[in-house]
């Protein structure tokens, strides 16, 4: 068996590998983005309250002013949560992004030995060839000359 059939698995284990991260990255990214869109939307639901009249102003009912100032509160909470679930996700993203970049990495290495590998035999079977050729040349009588 040629070297370079040797190492094909090798190869083929690396491609599944760096294909595997780029997946894994691709679902994260995803995941960033839909974070994202939450997050938008939480803070155009916190614009539009804030923006608007607060329930209860202009009159002398206190519980809806109360619930009004609860409800900004957990809004806002939740933006935090969201806003941290986004940076986390984000981390997440850049660490995969990494790791498939290593994957790449490794995996044009092992396709760079690959072909120098087939290189080098057909560089062995073309001095054989030749070498072959030389010999049979050698070998087939010379019509003499008068």
């Amino acid at each position: 068996m040629k070297r370079s059939d040797r190492l094909k698995p090798v190869r083929d284990l690396a491609g599944g590998r760096e294909r595997d991260a780029g997946l894994a990255l691709a679902d994260l990214r995803r995941q960033v983005e839909e974070q994202e869109r939450r997050l938008e939307q939480l803070r155009g639901f916190r614009e539009e309250y804030v923006s608007g009249r607060p329930p209860g102003l202009g009159t002398t009912d206190a519980v809806r002013l109360a619930n009004y100032g609860a409800f900004l509160g957990r809004l806002h909470d939740a933006i935090r949560e969201q806003e941290k679930r986004v940076a986390e996700l984000r981390n997440e993203a850049e660490r995969q992004a990494q790791a498939w970049r290593e994957r790449r990495s490794e995996t044009a290495a092992l396709d760079r030995a690959v072909e120098r590998l087939h290189a080098d035999e057909r560089r062995t079977a073309d001095r054989r060839e030749q070498h072959d050729q030389d010999e049979l040349a050698q070998s087939v009588p010379r019509p003499r000359q008068p």
